[in-house]
């Protein structure tokens, strides 16, 4: 099989498991017990707090949230700041461009009365700068951006869309970076609060990570016995949550030498695929290299998938999370793409694990799926 749909999830790495395990064997106390077993529990809980901030430099900025991934902590940043910030500040600016896990989210708050503003996307899929400027009051309580996306790859200009944001001091930017990690370097600097999931770094499902800057901003959305500094209630999940920090470590260890692989690999793929005739590359350049969206019009994606399927081939449409629905894709046809061309785009997302072997099959693999759909071309 060879596994190009990366950006849906990882493969677990197998000292991610063997901690995961290990901890769960020998470890199994609840944080928050006041007998010696629980103390030495929570002892090991700040332990993997201090490496994570050792490991992005981050000292006293940020305190972390463990939680059971990017939807949570998604959930927990744009609710929590919003109901925080509500009486004196109800707009939220978002863009089509962002995750199910932060649309969704915002599109229920418009619901309970927020007001939600949109900004535009630019031909290349990048955030419209101008745009946001004109969008941005005194009333904005928050702006969430993510730093790279999920379906096209585009890098998001954070640094300068926090220069924009943080010119009005009840604003707080929000950035999804489930994507950058591993790939390109998170932006700290620029971030309010930063959600991660383990599961796209080679680590496991239910697993996930919230930075936040200053806690008081965000008012809790989960309510119990006050875990997570009361951001997070339920007993702590120790094992998921130590077995995340191998995984991290080895992401950011490794970043510089997978990026220069997937590049490496990503170019390949891109030249290859110029050879033929009525297929279109989506992605645009300056993308992330772990991530090309690709085009067939006139071919149902999902037919495509299937084709690649039936070669074990495995890739994806659009995102995992809403490949399933039947309405086309909110990115695509932000950055004006044909519909045809939208309709008849898959996904290659590749990662730590992908090898010149799987290039090299794919390549064979899509001369055959070639063949049988260039009828159907546009």
């Amino acid at each position: 099989m060879i596994y190009l749909d990366n950006a849906a999830t990882t493969k677990p790495r197998q000292d991610v498991l063997d901690t995961f395990l290990k901890v769960n064997e020998s470890l199994y106390f609840n944080p928050n017990s006041p007998h010696k077993a629980g103390i030495q529990a929570e002892q090991l809980l700040q332990q993997s707090k201090d490496q994570i901030k050792e490991l992005f430099k981050l000292e006293k900025d940020f305190d972390i949230v463990f939680t059971s991934g990017a939807t949570e902590s998604n959930n927990i940043a744009i609710k929590g700041i919003a109901y925080k910030k509500r009486a004196f500040a109800n707009v939220i600016i978002t863009s089509v461009l962002e995750h199910p896990s932060v649309l969704e989210v915002v599109r229920s708050l418009e619901n309970e009365g927020f007001d939600i503003k949109y900004v535009n996307v630019t031909k290349d899929g990048q955030i419209d700068l101008e745009h946001l400027k004109s969008l941005m009051s005194d009333k904005v309580a928050l702006v969430t951006c993510m730093q790279v996306n999920n379906i096209m790859g585009q890098i998001q200009p954070i640094e300068a869309v926090a220069k924009i944001v943080h010119q009005y001091p009840k604003a707080h930017l929000h950035v999804d970076a489930v994507q950058a990690i591993g790939k390109i370097a998170l932006d700290f600097k620029s971030a309010d609060t930063m959600s991660l999931s383990g599961h796209k770094f080679h680590g496991l499902k239910g697993q996930g990570l919230l930075f936040v800057r200053n806690l008081h901003q965000i008012e809790p959305i989960v309510h119990g016995g006050g875990q997570e500094y009361g951001l997070r209630s339920g007993t702590v999940n120790l094992p998921i949550d130590i077995a995340i920090v191998k995984a991290l470590k080895v992401a950011v260890k490794e970043s510089a030498q997978l990026y220069e692989k997937l590049s490496e690999f990503n170019q390949e793929i891109i030249q290859f695929l110029n050879e033929y005739s009525g297929v279109k590359v989506n992605s645009p350049s300056g993308a992330s290299p772990h991530i090309l969206n690709v085009g067939f019009p006139g071919v149902k994606g999902e037919v495509l998938v299937n084709a690649f399927s039936k070669y074990d081939i495995m890739l994806s449409t659009t995102s995992a999370c809403s490949s399933k629905k039947a309405s086309l894709n909110e990115v695509l046809l932000a950055m004006d793409i044909p519909k045809t061309q939208i309709e008849g785009s898959i996904r290659i997302s590749m990662g730590a694990n992908t090898t010149t072997d799987d290039i090299r099959n794919f390549k064979e693999k899509f001369n055959l799926v070639y063949e049988e759909v260039k009828e159907l071309l546009k």
